[in-house]
């Protein structure tokens, strides 16, 4: 029986997505992340069937984990300072860059971020304004938040 050796974009992605989900929190975690996403688009342009299926399996694991470990966060956690709030949001952006059917909560999670976003800018202004912008964010995904 002959073994194919993995490429070395699918083991370098599967490394520095193991990275990422032990420190999405960090600036560090969101480089790792973008970094095994952009390899894992190589897998996906380059590799065998076999190993394009790996790809894709590790990006839709990995998206879960770490989308859903948000998710957790920011429901869980109302007084999230402002910076952090940025972070998770640039990390949940992250997947966007890549062609994955991401599971439902990611928009709904994805949203909550942004309205506690608006919340914090608008914190001492008159409540219309920031009412204003939360209408504008309905406006923008919809009612379906």
């Amino acid at each position: 029986m002959i073994f194919m050796a993995e490429p070395a974009n699918l083991a370098s992605a599967r490394k520095h997505l193991s990275l990422a989900e032990a420190k999405y929190r960090s600036k560090d975690g969101l480089a790792h992340l973008e970094e095994g996403l952009a390899l894992l688009d190589e897998v996906a342009l380059d590799s065998d069937e076999k190993h394009r299926v790996i790809g894709r399996n590790l990006l839709t694991t990995y998206s879960s984990r770490i989308c859903e470990s948000i998710r957790k966060l920011v429901d869980g956690d109302r007084a999230l300072p402002q910076p952090e709030l940025e972070h998770l949001f640039r990390v949940l952006l992250a997947f966007d860059a890549v062609d994955l059917e991401l599971p439902a909560f990611v928009r709904t999670t994805k949203i909550n971020v942004v309205t506690r976003l608006i919340e914090l800018a608008y914190e001492g202004y008159p409540a219309e304004e920031k009412q204003k912008m939360l209408e504008q964010l309905t406006g923008i995904v919809g009612d379906s938040t």
